[in-house]
């Protein structure tokens, strides 16, 4: 073989041996099977988890294939052709919460990248531009107002609502802004009084969370759950009853419990299976009535007192606060701190914050008491005019606080 032959060989030898240039379709399907299908098959939540508590996972926008992937996202309109850095796919993804954790943080960005690298990819190959799908099973596998109610935003807003509006009847064993004085006293020690500091002063967010961490929430059977079943009365609790059985913090806190265990758990699979929320807002006054002079046979009996305001002219058409407490009847009273309410959305309840107090003027008060106990049988049940056992006119200011109550005598009716 002369020197000639020898070097063409050798060249053609060479030549064999280096790789073809990648392709569109071989770099997005590198990244595609390096860098989304790890995602798909990860046992930990997406950053979705972040915004949604339940309903939408990254996962469920990843096929098993990139071309039924690509397809369907397109199909959806979530890939943008022309603009892939626009895709709203991406800008779903980057979508960060205020209060984003260190990880999640971390697993939105590796999410990003690598959806951006195989989206960069794979609008460039002809063959997974032009892929169809007649399937509509990638996305969330529930109705739109399911992932809505499950987005964390309005979970807080309805514990906020429902819980943590109540949360002075808790702070004073529960936040470690007020409970440190109970270190030492019969026997507890600062641990014991930690364990008990579910409160995180002025964050409810990190409250519910630390209720749930605790075991506060029982998210498998809510109505058990100690953060309720202890304030009223269902099991012992150091603090004694808060609220009674069907009382409207009872059904307040039984709202978000029950629906929040649905929500964690992915109960919610039609839209008709959403609860209502409740229509009224109501924050603490601070402020405390007491009733005097109630027969003694009411004793243990629940007793609602609705405040109405007076502007001048008439009593207003609905109740400015109402407050709820069994009678005491052995010293046939009753008392309970005042809740100012007002129905959401309306003027009024934009006037309702946490340092609201009932002014100083005239008040009309109705009196509901659950004689036959019927709310001892079905705490769901609303107390209405067979209940209704009389009303009083007061007058004059109301210190905010448990002594001085506002002091008022029970209708002269037997």
């Amino acid at each position: 073989m002369n020197n000639s032959t020898l070097l063409v060989a050798t060249l053609l030898s060479i030549l064999s041996t280096v790789a073809t240039p990648a392709s569109a379709d071989d770099k997005a399907l590198e990244l595609f099977k390096r860098r989304i299908t790890p995602i798909l098959r990860s046992p930990n939540p997406s950053s979705c988890s972040e915004c949604h508590l339940s309903g939408v996972d990254l996962k469920d926008y990843i096929g098993d294939t990139q071309e039924e992937t690509f397809a369907a996202l397109r199909k959806a309109g979530l890939i943008n052709m022309q603009k892939p850095d626009e895709s709203k796919l991406l800008t779903f993804i980057h979508r960060t919460p205020a209060n984003a954790s260190p990880v999640g943080r971390e697993a939105r960005q590796q999410e990003f990248t690598a959806f951006r690298a195989w989206i960069r990819a794979a609008v460039k190959d002809p063959v997974l531009a032009a892929a169809k799908t007649d399937s509509d099973q990638l996305g969330p596998k529930v109705a739109v107002e399911i992932i809505r109610h499950g987005r964390q935003d309005r979970v807080m807003a309805s514990f906020v609502q429902n819980i943590w509006s109540e949360v002075g009847r808790c702070v004073n064993c529960h936040s470690p802004d007020l409970n440190r004085k109970r270190i030492g006293r019969d026997g507890n020690t600062k641990e014991d009084i930690d364990a008990i500091s579910w409160v995180v002063p002025r964050d409810p967010g990190a409250t519910l969370q630390k209720l749930v961490d605790s075991g506060n929430i029982d998210l498998e059977d809510p109505d058990a759950s100690p953060v309720l079943t202890k304030p009223v009365g269902l099991e012992e609790h150091g603090g004694g009853p808060k609220f009674a059985l069907g009382s409207r913090t009872d059904k307040s806190f039984r709202r978000f419990l029950n629906d929040y265990a649905a929500v964690v758990n992915g109960q919610h699979t039609a839209a008709d299976q959403i609860p209502m929320p409740s229509n009224e807002v109501a924050v603490s006054t601070g402020q405390h009535l007491r009733i005097v002079d109630l027969p003694a046979r009411f004793g243990k009996k629940l007793l609602r007192a609705d405040i109405y305001g007076h502007d001048g002219n008439e009593w207003s058409a609905v109740p400015w606060a109402t407050a709820e407490n069994p009678i005491n009847g052995e010293r046939e009273m009753w008392q309970s701190m005042v809740f100012a309410t007002a129905a959401v959305g309306s003027d009024r309840a934009l006037t309702l914050n946490e340092k609201y107090v009932l002014p100083k003027g005239r008040y009309l008060i109705k009196l509901y008491i659950d004689r036959a106990n019927r709310l001892k049988k079905n705490r769901d049940y609303e107390l209405g005019e067979s209940e209704f056992y009389g009303q009083v006119e007061t007058d004059g200011a109301w210190k905010v606080g448990y002594q001085p109550p506002k002091i008022i005598h029970a209708p002269a009716k037997d």
